[in-house]
């Protein structure tokens, strides 16, 4: 049976430490390839996770993919409105609007 790994915290704790994929292989008792295909994947065997997590003094719990985490919600409209409110640049928009509403005033005129 094989575990789905968290690929970003994998890569943070080998970085944390300074170490290429070869030394933590090596530490782990593993193939650098292995190492490579779980990085990229996220998928590893039971042993290839118990040893990365032995490398790093850590628990299985604190580098698996939980079922709650892959569930992701769709964005509702309101959230995306207030994303879009609060990451754009108000004075541009102000500018575009007033020169929307200077064009529609002269052409009904």
């Amino acid at each position: 049976m094989e575990m789905q790994l968290d690929v970003q915290r994998l890569k943070e704790l080998r970085e944390s430490k300074a170490w290429s994929q070869s030394h933590l292989a090596e530490v782990a008792g593993i193939s650098l390839r292995t190492i490579q295909r779980i990085e990229k994947s996220g998928i590893a065997s039971p042993e290839s996770a118990k040893s990365i997590c032995a490398s790093y003094d850590i628990q299985i719990v604190d580098i698996c993919v939980s079922e709650h985490s892959k569930v992701e919600a769709a964005p509702t409209l309101l959230s995306v409105i207030k994303f879009k409110v609060e990451h754009m640049d108000k004075k541009s928009a102000l500018i575009s609007f007033l020169l929307a509403f200077v064009i529609a005033f002269v052409l009904t005129y």
